[in-house]
């Protein structure tokens, strides 16, 4: 028997392959066993679970993790028609291989709908989550919170749906452990057990959103033989990042985040619930496990730093991705998600990308949310045909065949091209507009650097001037342009619209009253009548102003260089409007709140900047010119007579016309220097103005002069300044400007 390949090329394979030769040896060595719920019968997969059956009566689940509610108004629908009905349902009890403790893990296979369809080789799709109640109440899994969206899109189109609670929650033994090594490792065997069934065609995926976007990770990272691929929606790939983030710990950050998943499994999921009561009592001698959590999280939260225990080095699901996956990623995030960031996520996926993992993404203006919820709203993000997308990419990888659905309107879409399965970058800008592209930022993009004046605007160069401003937490206020207790630098409005995407980087000098502040960084686009959007943001505590492991020492009064990314965004500046940047101390979207919110003293001018990826028009006026400038002479007195050299070095950006100004008694030798271009004397001023020929946007000009003679020239006189020219003025530089004393020759 040969079936497609997942890698999506079409081409054939017998089953007598490493992933077939992995399933057999797995399938001989897996000692799951199977629990008989209300109605369902013990299979020949095992033994039956000991008794630990369900309370009687209704469920009470009070944040509303059950099963048997209808919520198809919350989801779209696959478009195409259905080609299987709803088959088998199961709920199998695995032994972990980690501690023996149970993992409860449910699934519903497909039924072929006419007798001349094989029946097996169905593809899973998994979500493992802990939101999720014990799966043997009377309940049909396919109703399950969380699931039913898979089940009643994909079960029909052939696909087997599966559903695991992590430990400690739903149905499953042991001690919640949010994202630990031991649940890791129960997601792992879970993949496995699907990947080994008889009914399996090896192949599996896991998808999930929030912490259950977090769990396709950690398969991923293990490098399990039967993921051939993930759908992470607004996972978490470093607990740690997300809540403590260069030292600024957000509201969650002291203890909230265990206590939530913590009250999950022993609150909502417990007898009346569904739990077994043996499963709960077990759950109940955890108290170990979760006073670690809680008490580095304190730990974290007031020092910003990793535990020494390893608690949060134990969660990052990062390494051995890149090393030891070999299926594929659809990656789905959305860029104003304040819940989890999506630096979660970029630029980390660089990294995939470049290790040759195929890599998609879809990222769109939305928070933490499905691409398919906002329909009543009618939000931007809603994408009507987001079952379909699904669909398109699961037929590619877990089946290895074709599936062309339909796509929302957007720039790069070719209704005449096939896309299979789906496009490589899939975003939604600011303005709401999709587009897709080979790579992210789009190819166009290009760093550039934008300077924050002393002025208040951006500019294209450095500013030779500095100011300083004060920012400091007030209650009263908005986090807005020229808001109170801000410091706000804008540019003037473009002319034509300018995009920038990726991962903005401000860099600049602060400094700070206490041991520990806060900076707070957002970016917002502000329209013709002066309503501000925002685009994004960033944070970061002081005692981590360049990146690092450790905190540094913070001595009140000292000025720090800071470095300061804000989350990755894709914005659009349209014509008419300005980009602002506003520095603040304010919370980040009521989340993120600073131990010592104490004032700052932020520095704007010389290199203060801020790195994009852009493309488009520029900044227009709001890019001011810039003009710096100095003399040189040979000598400060002069006998009569005598010839001086003038020597005069300016920088212009963009370049410009440039004039010198000496008094009018004094020659200027113009056709012996071939930096003159003219001379024009101002008799009633009493001066002559000498005109310069610049080449470049720094050049040196060098031209000679005869100082007067006789008994009246003796005294002091002026040089310069220099100016250059702008918007028809002449415009003076500092430093171009010298005096010289001359003694003339008595009679």
């Amino acid at each position: 028997m040969t079936r497609r390949d997942a890698d999506g090329d079409g081409t054939e394979r017998t089953d007598v392959s490493r992933r077939g030769l992995l399933r057999a040896g797995a399938a001989a060595t897996a000692l799951p066993f199977v629990g008989a719920a209300s109605g369902r019968e013990a299979t020949d997969e095992g033994p039956l679970a000991p008794a630990d059956e369900p309370l009687p009566g209704p469920t009470v689940a009070p944040l509303g993790y059950d099963c048997g509610e209808d919520q198809t108004g919350d989801y779209t629908g696959v478009s195409r028609a259905p080609t299987h009905d709803f088959g088998e349902e199961r709920v199998v009890e695995l032994d972990s291989e980690a501690d023996g403790e149970k993992i409860q893990l449910g699934y519903i296979k497909p039924e072929p709908l006419g007798d001349d369809q094989p029946d097996g080789d169905y593809p899973v799709i998994l979500r493992a989550t802990p939101y999720v109640s014990d799966l043997r109440k009377p309940d049909s899994i396919r109703d399950c919170v969380r699931i039913e969206r898979l089940t009643e899109n994909f079960v029909q189109q052939g696909y087997a749906v599966a559903v695991v609670a992590v430990r400690g929650t739903g149905g499953s033994g042991g001690c919640m452990e949010l994202f630990g090594a031991t649940e890791q490792a129960d997601v792992n065997q879970a993949v496995t057990h699907l990947g080994t069934r008889e009914w399996s065609n090896g192949n599996v995926g896991i998808i999930g959103r929030s912490y259950d976007g977090t769990t396709p990770w950690m398969a991923a990272r293990a490098g399990n033989p039967y993921l051939a691929t993930i759908v992470p929606y607004s996972g978490v790939t470093d607990v740690f990042e997300l809540m403590y983030k260069r030292g600024a710990p957000e509201s969650r950050g002291y203890g909230v985040l265990p206590a939530l998943y913590y009250a999950i499994s022993l609150a909502e999921h417990a007898p009346t619930s569904g739990t077994g009561l043996a499963t709960y009592l077990s759950r109940a001698q955890c108290p170990d496990n979760y006073a670690a959590g809680t008490a580095w999280s304190v730990y974290s939260g007031a020092t910003g730093e990793r535990d020494p225990s390893g608690y949060w080095t134990e969660r990052v699901l990062k390494p051995g991705v890149a090393r030891n996956y070999e299926g594929s990623i659809l990656l789905v995030h959305g860029l104003q998600d304040w819940n989890v960031d999506p630096s979660q996520v970029y630029p980390w996926v660089d990294e995939l990308r470049a290790a040759g993992i195929k890599t998609h993404l879809y990222f769109g203006q939305f928070g933490h949310r499905y691409p398919d919820d906002g329909r009543e709203k009618g939000e931007p993000n809603y994408n009507e045909q987001w079952q379909d997308y699904l669909l398109a990419w699961f037929e590619s990888e877990l089946k290895g065949e074709s599936y062309v659905g339909e796509f929302p309107e957007a720039e790069g879409i070719d209704p005449d091209e096939t896309y299979d399965p789906v496009p490589e970058v899939y975003v939604q800008n600011s303005a709401k507009e999709w587009y897709t592209a080979e790579s992210w930022p789009p190819a166009p993009a290009e760093p550039r650097t934008l300077y924050l004046g002393s002025d208040g605007q951006f500019r294209t160069s450095p500013d030779p001037e500095t100011t300083t401003g004060r920012v400091f937490k007030d209650e009263t206020s908005t986090v807005e342009p020229g808001a109170r207790g801000t410091v706000t630098v804008r540019s003037d409005p473009v002319d034509e619209r300018f995009r920038l995407a990726g991962t903005p980087t401000l860099s600049l000098t602060v400094t700070p009253t206490s041991s520990a502040p806060h900076l707070t960084a957002h970016l917002f686009t502000v329209d013709g009548e002066g309503t501000p959007e925002r685009l994004g943001w960033g944070q970061v505590d002081l005692r981590y102003a360049q990146p690092g492991p450790e905190a540094d020492t913070v001595v009140p009064g000292e000025a720090l260089s800071v470095s300061l990314p804000i989350e990755p965004l894709d914005a659009v500046v349209p014509a008419g409007s300005s980009l602002a940047l506003v520095l603040n101390q304010g919370t980040v979207s009521g989340r993120t709140e600073s131990p010592t919110p104490t004032p700052l003293r932020v520095e704007t001018g010389g290199d203060a900047s801020l790195t994009v990826e852009a493309w488009g028009a520029g900044l227009g006026r709001g890019a001011q010119p810039t003009a710096a400038g100095q003399r040189a002479t040979d000598g400060t007195a002069y006998q009569g007579g005598a010839t001086a050299r003038q020597t005069l070095t300016v920088s212009a950006d963009p370049p410009a016309p440039v004039r010198d100004t000496v008094p009018a008694s004094w020659t200027v030798f113009a056709a012996d220097s071939k930096d003159v271009a003219r001379t024009e004397t101002d008799s009633e001023a009493g001066v002559t103005h000498v005109y310069l020929q610049p080449t470049a946007d720094s050049e040196t000009f060098e031209y000679f002069v005869e100082v007067p003679d006789g008994p009246a020239a003796t005294g002091v006189y002026s040089l310069g300044p220099a100016a250059v020219r702008r918007e028809g003025d002449w415009v003076p530089l500092s430093g171009t400007s010298a005096d010289a004393f001359v003694v003339g020759t008595p009679e």
